[in-house]
């Protein structure tokens, strides 16, 4: 294959590799990029970093984010949220955490199943809609009237 050309399937020609279809009419499916997701964010949001010793620190928590990211994913990891920030996440690859990493990644990929419930369709909307009047709840609401 000839260098910055593609090959069309259909009558097997070389063009362009920026062309969107061929002569003879053939187009060329475009592919989305792939979600790129920046590591030093993703540590920053679930550890807090030293003020010194940097190089090893993040020697240490990309280590442990791979290990993290081969036993879960990228996008789980990215997403999941403990309410605080950890020290290092070495407690997240800790057997203690593990249960509730692996309770949390079955919540995260969990597929509601529609075929075992009944589908019911309500119809129209019937009547008019009820005005509801504000009712002052505190002074401030009574002296703004």
């Amino acid at each position: 294959m000839p260098r910055g050309k593609k090959q069309c399937p259909s009558c097997k020609e070389f063009i362009g590799s920026r062309a969107s279809s061929c002569g003879c009419g053939f187009v060329f499916k475009k592919t989305a990029p792939k979600k790129k997701f920046n590591k030093f964010e993703l540590l920053s949001r679930l550890v807090d970093i030293p003020d010194k010793n940097k190089r090893l620190f993040y020697l240490k928590e990309f280590k442990m984010m791979k290990i993290l990211t081969e036993r879960y994913s990228l996008e789980f990891v990215s997403v999941v949220n403990f309410g605080r920030k950890f020290d290092s996440l070495a407690y997240l690859v800790s057997p203690k955490l593990k249960g509730t990493l692996d309770q949390k990644w079955r919540a995260f990929n969990y597929k509601f199943d529609k075929s075992k419930y009944v589908e019911y369709n309500i119809g129209e909307k019937v009547g008019d809609d009820k005005l509801i009047e504000k009712k002052n709840k505190n002074i401030k609401d009574f002296l703004n009237e």
